[in-house]
């Protein structure tokens, strides 16, 4: 067993949760302390099912000494006031992507970080998908030439935003789903975007009840370049899977076309045909296999070497500015240039 295993905790007992808890709990170089979440009743669930402690405060968290790392994945709209705590109290940080959902809440986790030095990373797990990991290698090695334009689009069934998130009303798709396709551009293209250009449209979830938009559109500018981000949180609840992921990206001296919305296995019963999404998480007992997993242990490794995390607050605060140029282009309607 390791000498140096990390005591980690959990802030949030959501979907993406129970990721990070069983990645923590079946890694080696883990130990799994404790679960918190406002719902005691599912931090005890959490609790039973990874054998660790159960609480309802971040506060708590907080002052427990023997922890060293936290996976902060609260809903997008709340990572402020938890992260800036748990830095002021050494904790190192995993946050789930967004790393917040206005530039003011960003920059002051931001400013915690840089204020106590402890390691921060966000979960940008799609750089570690497999076939965004093929197409990044190839252009590294200066086998495609250089990226010209991409187009990426990332939707949920309305389900999402209807039934498994209760605050989607104060996220969105642009933030949910679009900070992945912000920051895959990003990896793709490898630099910042000068100008972005943006539209969205509010109907089916405002009439639900739920203020958000229902899609978005995003258009990023390089000097070379242009990507065109979709995401959208009203596909029908009959698509086969509950996202639909697709990227293309055409360079000077070749194309990649990764569609993820099919994982070889489809599952049809009375109630929906279905095709799970296989590569991300799917539970295996203390060795789960899925891709969302990497940054998780890349994370705990980080804290044991002092070594630099991947998928920085830099990469973060530049994914926030990136979306948040996105809805001042969709509020005046006009191209916002973004400082490089």
């Amino acid at each position: 067993m390791p000498e140096n295993k990390v005591n980690v905790a959990v802030v949030g007992c959501g979907i993406f949760g129970e990721v990070h808890a069983a990645t923590y709990a079946g890694f080696e170089d883990a130990n799994l302390v404790a679960v918190c979440d406002v719902d005691a009743e599912r931090a005890a669930d959490f609790a039973e099912r990874f054998d660790c402690r159960a609480c309802t405060s971040v506060a708590e968290i907080a002052a427990d000494e023997a922890i060293e790392a936290v996976s902060v994945v609260t809903p997008d709209c709340d990572h402020r006031e938890v992260c800036v705590e748990l830095a002021r109290s050494g904790k190192h940080m995993l946050i789930e992507k967004p790393l917040a959902t206005s530039v003011e809440d960003a920059d002051a986790i931001a400013l915690a970080v840089d204020e106590t030095g402890v390691t921060a990373m966000i979960d940008f797990h799609n750089r570690y998908h497999p076939a965004i990991l093929v197409a990044k290698a190839r252009l590294d090695r200066g086998e495609m030439g250089k990226p010209q334009v991409m187009y990426a689009r990332l939707s949920d069934r309305i389900e999402v935003a209807t039934e498994w998130l209760s605050w989607a009303g104060r996220s969105g798709p642009e933030w949910f789903l679009g900070s992945h396709l912000v920051d895959v551009a990003r990896v793709l293209f490898g630099k910042q975007p000068r100008r972005v250009f943006a539209d969205a449209r509010k109907d089916v979830l405002a009439a639900r009840g739920i203020d958000c938009y229902d899609s978005v559109q995003m258009h990023l500018s390089y000097d070379d370049g242009m990507a065109t981000l979709e995401t959208s949180w009203i596909i029908p609840n009959a698509w086969p899977m509950v996202c639909d992921f697709y990227v293309s990206l055409q360079t000077t001296e070749a194309r990649a076309d990764i569609d993820m919305s099919n994982q070889g296995a489809t599952i049809v019963d009375d109630g929906r045909y279905d095709r799970p999404f296989l590569f991300g998480h799917t539970p295996m007992g203390r060795a789960d296999f899925g891709f969302m997993s990497y940054p998780i242990r890349d994370f705990v490794r980080a804290v044991q070497s002092g070594q630099p995390a991947p998928c920085t607050i830099d990469d973060g605060l530049d994914n926030v500015r990136i979306i948040a140029a996105a809805m001042e282009s969709i509020q005046t309607g006009q191209v916002v240039e973004l400082e490089t």
